[in-house]
């Protein structure tokens, strides 16, 4: 185990190395920007790799991928590549500054300087470069006090309409906040508090909404954030309600969703039948407390997904005993078929399934034992 986690970081040593040499050895005005000397400053490992290039970015990538070989991705539009080698990315982009065409919508992209591309970013403590340029290499530039700001553990945004323009702010606010352990800078959560009343966040996307949950989600100190999101307005989920959700991020994200307006987010027609389960997660659990009869169990859990089941164990440990007979009773198969109904004509046709249904259910509670029991109960039904 731990020779593989050494190899791992020897590769993301070798992955930045050369990333490094190229830039020192071409031409290009490059920095190490965002995340990466955040990170680094805080001691912490990055994992992903940021540089911004003062000229054509998707054409250094194109250049700095002959070396790294890796998978490039595009998008000329907006002066962006990435790089994805092994299980890290190196993500390039042109400097670039940002006009919004109103709140809460994408914004048009400009080439500029390094200062004015830290200029557009969210926070102080990610407006932070670091050159990895031949003349300059290792020189930091910090317009607004971004270090100081990481010391103080404070995020703070850059400008006042910094949560009108871009409303997913909000989200990434929280998620630094308890990822991190630093608090809002004051006037920080005054713009943030302001922007939630005026309901910037309704006019993102459902699918951007969906993005940011994604991402809290994949973070260990997910519950604090969702907590934040409630405690703040961004959720309008009642804190109460957050009590009840699974320690696993898997099944807390459905039980989430599930507690949002049905139609808020798209979902795959999968991902939409596990969150219509989680909303109705209290009641079958108080179902399957109130019973003890083997076909009842299976009757309440047969039609959920598997995801609310597990949830269930988790959220009432109580109930696994019960939720181990169900898995042990999907393996039986039926002592009787259609074909042994249409065969002693017990009922009509249309009422096969009905009625196959029920005689699983005597079977599981033991109303005959065999199939020849079975057979013999079947028999006498039609005598009736």
């Amino acid at each position: 185990m731990a020779t593989s986690k050494s190899s791992a970081k020897t590769k993301k040593k070798s992955v930045l190395r050369k990333v490094i040499d190229f830039f020192v050895k071409s031409e290009y005005h490059a920095y190490l920007v965002g995340g990466y000397v955040r990170d680094s400053t805080l001691g912490r490992e990055s994992v992903d790799i940021d540089v911004v290039v003062e000229g054509d970015g998707v054409k250094a990538a194109r250049l700095l991928n002959a070396s790294l070989k890796g998978k490039l991705t595009s998008h000329n539009e907006f002066g962006t590549a990435s790089i994805s080698i092994d299980s890290y990315r190196v993500d390039l982009a042109s400097a670039r500054t940002e006009k919004y065409p109103s709140p809460a919508h994408l914004p048009h992209v400009y080439p500029s300087t390094i200062v004015e591309d830290l200029n557009r970013r969210d926070f102080t403590i990610n407006a932070i470069a670091m050159s990895i340029s031949k003349e300059n290499f290792g020189e930091i530039f910090d317009p607004f006090d971004g270090m100081s700001d990481i010391k103080r553990k404070l995020i703070r945004i850059l400008h006042r309409n910094s949560f009108v323009d871009d409303p997913t702010r909000i989200f990434r606010a929280l998620r630094y906040k308890n990822r991190f352990g630093f608090k809002l800078e004051d006037e920080t959560e005054r713009q943030m508090k302001q922007a939630v009343k005026e309901r910037m966040v309704q006019k993102l996307s459902a699918q951007r909404i969906l993005n940011e949950l994604g991402l809290i989600f994949a973070e260990t100190s997910f519950k604090a954030m969702v907590n934040d999101l409630s405690h703040y307005g961004v959720i309008e989920v009642k804190r109460s309600e957050l009590k009840l959700m699974p320690g696993s991020s898997k099944h807390a994200f459905f039980f989430l969703l599930s507690r949002l307006p049905r139609n808020a987010i798209p979902l795959s027609k999968e991902d939409r039948k596990i969150v219509d389960d989680f909303r109705n997660i209290t009641g079958i659990m108080a179902k399957l407390s109130r019973t003890s009869k083997r076909s009842a169990i299976y009757s309440i859990l047969y039609p959920m997904t598997d995801e609310l089941i597990e949830a269930i164990a988790l959220l009432k440990p109580e109930l696994t005993d019960k939720i181990k007979t169900y898995r042990r009773m999907l393996k039986l198969k039926p002592f009787i078929t259609g074909q042994d109904l249409r065969k002693y004509r017990v009922v009509p046709s249309k009422s096969y399934a009905k009625v196959l249904k029920k005689l699983f259910a005597l079977q599981l509670d033991s109303k005959f034992k065999n199939r020849k029991e079975a057979i013999v109960y079947l028999k006498a039904k039609k005598k009736r």
